[in-house]
């Protein structure tokens, strides 16, 4: 859930991670494809998202000592739907979760997307510019003809937006219990 709101990410996205696309030091991880062409990206991590993912990929290593680093999923508790490639049951335990947590009340207002949400409405209200945000978040963007020359933002620009929406939403109250 937090690494969801730090990033923007579906819960696909997340779910179908191969730890070899995790950066080492839990400064990123690489998607490599999704739901949209837009959605294989880099995604960089700063703050305390990065001990997050550092300790996840240990105990992913630890789950699965016994198969070969290229079959090594960053989730491997999520078991992934063979004839899609998603992730499955993760969004009904998600449901289950928050019920328990903050009550059924809940219900219709709080999904697992719901985190994909609130990234983005953080990210524009901390005045990230709207390509940034598109680039971070995996979305299509109205097409241009000069977009097959473009080769994209730089890994220390993703980060600096990154760093950005992580202020706001220390700001805002989102990571008081990250």
């Amino acid at each position: 859930m937090r690494l969801a709101l730090v990033t923007g990410c579906r819960v696909d996205e997340i779910g179908s991670l191969m730890m070899d696309d995790v950066e080492s030091d839990g400064s990123g991880f690489t998607i490599r494809a999704g739901k949209t062409d837009n959605a294989a990206r880099y995604i960089p991590l700063v703050g305390d998202a990065q001990r997050l993912l550092v300790g996840r990929t240990e105990k992913a290593a630890q789950l699965q000592a016994q198969l070969s680093s290229d079959q090594r999923r960053l989730f491997p508790e999520w078991s992934l739907k063979p004839s899609t490639g998603k992730v499955s049951g993760v969004s009904q335990w998600f449901t289950r979760y928050r019920r328990q947590t903050l009550g059924a009340e809940t219900d219709g207002r709080m999904v697992f997307h719901s985190f994909r949400h609130t990234w983005r409405t953080v990210a524009r209200r901390a005045g990230v510019a709207e390509d940034r945000i598109r680039d971070l978040g995996g979305w299509e963007g109205d097409k241009d003809t000069a977009d097959g020359y473009d080769h994209g933002l730089l890994r220390e620009q993703l980060e600096k937006a990154q760093q950005d929406i992580w202020k706001a939403m220390e700001q805002q109250g989102y990571l008081t219990a990250f």
